[in-house]
């Protein structure tokens, strides 16, 4: 069964956002949002539900080198309970270490030497960051801690 899933890579500045397919096995980074705001990134987060129409969401969760919890975790799987809570969706958490550093890598690798990018780069590091996420949950099968 052919199925949507979005991915969020949280951050307490910025979330970016992937879509992906369960049948083909792929992602594309989709967004980035602001956290900030009178209504925070909810209005965006449910303008991207309601165009893609996902059947799951995943959250990356920022572990420790050593698989322990950090505050950005704690924030992440808070605001994975907040989805839930307000979306409905299934979601699963998946460990994302790593993945800002991986999009950063490939961002620099893609540009030109002497070219800055900076504020683009964010963006992109970001949506980058969030596809890696879907991608290893793609690749993986769906054997993860969902919530509740």
């Amino acid at each position: 069964m052919n199925s949507t899933v979005l991915a969020f890579d949280y951050g307490n500045c910025r979330i970016g956002v992937a879509a992906g397919q369960n049948v083909t096995g792929s992602a594309q980074g989709i967004a980035t949002l602001t956290t900030g705001g009178v209504q925070g990134p909810w209005p965006a987060i449910e303008q991207l539900i309601s165009e893609w129409t996902p059947t799951a969401l995943v959250v990356g969760l920022p572990l420790a080198f050593n698989g322990r919890e950090t505050p950005l975790s704690l924030a992440a799987r808070a605001f994975g309970k907040e989805l839930l809570e307000r979306f409905g969706l299934p979601v699963t958490f998946i460990d994302e270490t790593l993945t800002s550093v991986e999009a950063e890598a490939l961002i620099s690798s893609a540009t030109a030497p002497g070219k800055r990018v900076v504020d683009r780069r964010k963006s992109l590091r970001d949506q980058i960051a969030a596809q890696l996420i879907l991608q290893s949950y793609l690749n993986e099968g769906a054997s993860r801690t969902n919530l509740p």
